[in-house]
């Protein structure tokens, strides 16, 4: 039997409007539409210019991009796509109207659309946290740490996963998804997207919590000036930025379940899933900041004066060998700068000994 939809105004809509609502196709309500042209406009080339800036200083100032890099602009390019495709829905008059002041085909696109980013976005979220724990990797070779990124780099693969997998499968037939006249099949309950959105949620707020806690025991051992050890730790406290735009979100996800307007109490969460994948960008790009500027900018950032202090102090850097191509924070510059500095007293100290020994001797013989 053919699915009926309800007319109103000579326009076929799928949900009728609520008795006494008024309804304007000419000039629909709308909710958070320019929240997400905003966003989008502002935060998303801000993020462009710290993956470049990523990239520019893996390749000028180091041995190259490794498997976090190329994570990190898959994540991006997710990040493109998702927001892209919301932001076109928005302008077409799906996202963030009612669904009875769209016409049926307007709601089979924002549908369309909803079905595709979902995926993108868990993809977006995974493939970040898993370039942030492969980076970690780098920072120590202890091996109850490395055990541990290994678990938060598995548990991050699991469940993007399984949550994407649920996403694009979960509703049989798949058109049923968008298409408003194919029947979900009777062997095939229907997907219940915000009990799935606030999972996603929640898999953000834990594995961002973890990716904050695991180097912390890390930072603390290094061998470093306290202040370049507080401004590490509030490098890694930045990447929590993102558990706050989890809960948010999570919070306005919780309308979903009351409500089968879907485009339009969807549109505040999705809003900060804008300013989420954003601060993926941005927050894993970080790391790489204080070398960039150390290498255009090294009187801002002192490097001047520790350069000197390292020229005195004994071997170069290639003497050395290659740093780390993460080098975080350059913990490993500092601790260098230290161990010359050491090394190079115990250079004198063993050179006065020396000569005392030779003092001592002349006067035995005399």
């Amino acid at each position: 039997m053919a699915i009926e939809y309800p007319v109103t105004n000579g326009t076929t809509t799928v949900m009728s409007p609520p008795e006494g609502y008024v309804v304007d196709f000419e000039n629909p309500q709308r909710q958070s539409v320019l929240e997400h042209y905003l966003v989008f406009g502002i935060l998303g080339p801000l993020a462009l210019v710290c993956l470049v800036q990523r990239f520019y200083t893996k390749l000028v100032f180091s041995d190259g991009p490794k498997v976090d890099d190329a994570l990190m602009l898959i994540a991006w390019i997710c990040s493109v796509a998702m927001q892209s495709l919301q932001t076109w829905s928005c302008a077409i008059g799906g996202l963030g109207h009612h669904a009875w002041e769209m016409p049926l085909d307007v709601w089979a696109k924002q549908a369309l659309v909803s079905y595709i980013v979902a995926p993108i976005f868990i993809c977006a979220n995974g493939s970040t946290k898993a370039s942030l724990f492969f980076a970690y990797l780098k920072i120590s070779p202890l091996p109850w740490y490395r055990r541990a990124i290994t678990a938060g780099i598995i548990m991050v693969f699991c469940y993007t996963v399984v949550i994407a997998s649920t996403l694009l499968f979960g509703t049989w037939p798949i058109r049923a998804n968008w298409d408003p006249y194919v029947e979900v099949s009777e062997t095939h309950r229907p997907l219940n997207s915000a009990m799935l959105y606030m999972a996603i949620a929640t898999s953000n707020i834990v594995s961002d919590v973890v990716l904050c806690l695991i180097p912390i025991p890390m930072v603390m051992r290094l061998q470093m000036r306290p202040v370049v050890k507080v401004g590490a730790l509030i490098m890694f406290g930045i990447g929590s930025l993102t558990v706050t735009t989890s809960v948010v979100r999570m919070v306005y996800l919780q309308a979903m379940l009351k409500s089968t307007d879907t485009a339009w109490v969807a549109a505040p969460a999705n809003v900060w899933s804008f300013v989420e994948v954003n601060l993926f960008i941005i927050c894993g790009s970080m790391p790489t900041l204080r070398r960039f500027f150390r290498s255009i900018a090294p009187k801002l950032m002192g490097s001047s004066h520790e350069n000197s202090r390292v020229k005195h102090a004994g071997p170069s850097n290639s003497s050395r060998g290659p740093r780390s191509e993460y080098s975080q924070f350059d913990t490993h510059s500092h601790y260098d700068v230290e161990m010359n500095s050491m090394s190079s007293q115990q250079v004198i100290l063993e050179e006065d000994k020396s000569a005392v020994r030779h003092a001592n001797f002349e006067v035995k013989s005399q």
